[in-house]
């Protein structure tokens, strides 16, 4: 059955429009069909190193999350943090140099091999947090300021220009939850999350928090997780129901959505 599962999802990700997906099933990463680890705690959230080399990832190996690197082939695993609390949602900056996350519900950023970990803000409450193509800016959700409703933000990596970007008014008894930013190649649009209509949905908008539209969204499904591919074209994302949850990509402009994988979780294609 397994193998079985593995060649079907082979042949559905070689006809994905976006290239490679690297995602999480079975607690195990796996990239087009092939796991990449096999263990028996949870590892998810992979996030490519730009040049595609690498995969970032979370691992619960300890009991907690904590960052562990590889390459894409699955060699060479090395952990990055041993911290004792939480380190979640890694990616990289685009050169490659550095990986911003979330530490103990706190953005934070470090050097590629582990090293020079510091707090990029004291918002508490942050999580999923993307760097802009560019690297001038850092783009994440925080319910800091808003109990019950995780709104988007945008920092400079040196921790300067704090600025928020979405204002959904969202609180204990109306829905909001903007999060898991990702930037379109060019840097000029950003693709998120958001249950401001009662379910889960991806959404749009420019980098500066202007123009925000729905682009997508499967009806009695949570939408998560959404991410460009390498040219812009398409958006994978996470589409959830109860213990179910497959891999979907739709195009730039919100048509043309279609399964790529199923039990697929937290997908990225990679660079």
């Amino acid at each position: 059955m397994v193998t079985a599962i593995a060649t079907v999802a082979a042949a559905l990700a070689a006809t994905a429009p976006g290239g490679t997906l690297a995602y999480e099933r079975d607690r195990d990463i796996s990239v087009d069909g092939r796991n990449l680890t096999r263990s028996n705690a949870q590892e998810y959230a992979p996030a490519w190193s730009p040049d595609g080399a690498r995969l970032a990832y979370v691992y619960y190996r300890d009991g907690n999350g904590e960052l562990y690197v590889m390459k894409a082939d699955g060699s060479g695993v090395a952990r990055l943090t041993r911290h004792g609390g939480e380190d979640l949602s890694p990616a990289w900056s685009p050169d490659g140099a550095r990986i911003v996350f979330s530490r103990d519900r706190r953005i934070h950023v470090m050097n590629a091999d582990g090293s020079g970990v510091r707090r990029l803000t004291a918002l508490a409450e942050s999580h999923s947090a993307a760097w802009s193509p560019d690297g001038r800016a850092i783009v994440f959700s925080s319910s800091g300021r808003t109990p019950e409703n995780p709104e988007l933000y945008s920092i400079r990596p040196n921790g300067t220009g704090l600025k928020r970007l979405t204002h959904t008014k969202g609180d204990a008894e109306t829905l909001g939850d903007d999060g898991f930013p990702s930037w379109s190649p060019d840097g000029r649009t950003l693709v998120f999350t958001s249950n401001r209509t009662g379910e889960g949905e991806v959404w749009t908008m420019r980098r500066d928090g202007s123009g925000e539209r729905r682009l997508a969204g499967r009806r009695g499904w949570d939408d998560w997780w959404p991410h460009y591919s390498a040219d812009g074209a398409w958006i994978v994302f996470e589409s959830r129901r109860l213990d179910r949850v497959d891999a979907y990509a739709v195009r730039a402009d919100g048509t043309g959505a279609r399964l790529l994988l199923r039990s697929a979780s937290s997908p990225s294609w990679r660079p």
